[in-house]
């Protein structure tokens, strides 16, 4: 199954990688698809306490870089499922409506239904990669075990030192019970 892996990650993370990168080069592309949403993005940017440099050009300039580096992680192999759920993020948002389909007609509409249902196996190989844990638990799972032998480790050191004391408690009785033969034979 490695050996799947190794060649299927950088096969999924290539359309990312590309469209990121397109995405942080050309930002109007993704603006000129959704004119009002992005001037409603500038106005609220505007409006809040972002850097003036700030606004929606920069904003669709640095999620096609995160796409773009999160393709490259998963690509490598490197963090595989945050880059995965990144990928998701970034680039879901960016390729839904891309056109209007209700618009187009013959040979257009299909290209375009064709592209919606790539894009749409894309996102689920991504979601597939999201929940891929490569043969080894996640990360919430390994800390309940740590935590769960933690647990056991503890109440055995308990049981141990328990243990120990009662040893120590029967000793310390036995040399007061000595002592004080020893100090009534003295005394008598």
């Amino acid at each position: 199954m490695a050996l799947v892996r190794r060649i299927a990650r950088p096969l999924l993370a290539a359309p990312f990688i590309f469209e990121g990168v397109r995405t942080a080069l050309h930002p109007e592309r993704e603006i000129d698809v959704y004119p009002q949403a992005f001037d409603a993005v500038d106005s609220a940017i505007a409006k809040s306490s972002a850097p003036g440099f700030v606004d929606a050009r920069t904003v669709v300039r640095a999620a096609g870089a995160v796409a773009a580096g999160a393709g490259v992680l998963y690509a490598t192999n490197r963090y595989p499922r945050a880059a995965a759920a990144a990928l998701l993020l970034t680039t879901s948002i960016g390729w839904a409506g891309r056109k209007k389909v209700w618009e187009l007609r013959g040979e257009e509409l299909t290209q375009e239904v064709q592209a919606i249902l790539t894009d749409a196996g894309l996102l689920g190989g991504v979601l597939l990669a999201v929940v891929d844990n490569d043969g080894r638990p996640s990360l919430g799972y390994r800390a309940h075990k740590f935590v769960e032998r933690s647990q056991k480790k503890a109440a055995a050191t308990q049981r141990e030192l328990e243990k120990k004391a009662g040893k120590l408690e029967k000793k310390a009785k036995g040399a007061v019970q000595t002592a004080q033969k020893q100090l009534s034979v003295q005394q008598g």
